[in-house]
């Protein structure tokens, strides 16, 4: 969709494989805006069957998941973003 436009390059860390704990950090260079992101996260699986991540970037976008596993093709996910330079404003 980007056609091209959009660079990345990430780096992921496994740091505990029986929790699944892992943390991530992604670059990404948007050529048409001359825009870069840089963008920290970070996965812990709470038991077998629920995971969270959260993620962090440098525009201030906080984003977080909550994923479960209801069956064994069945997948509840709970998610959300938001702007942390732009508490103020009202939506």
């Amino acid at each position: 969709a980007d056609k091209g436009d959009v660079l990345k390059v990430a780096y992921v860390q496994s740091i505990d494989q029986l929790k699944r704990t892992s943390t991530v950090a992604e670059i990404s260079r948007k050529f048409s805006t001359n825009q870069n992101t840089f963008t920290v996260g970070a996965s812990h699986a709470i038991d077998p069957l629920t995971l969270v991540k959260a993620r962090l970037n440098n525009h201030g976008k906080l984003g977080a998941l909550l994923q479960h596993q209801l069956k064994s093709a069945s997948v509840l996910t709970l998610s959300g973003e938001f702007d942390t330079k732009s508490l103020e404003k009202k939506p």
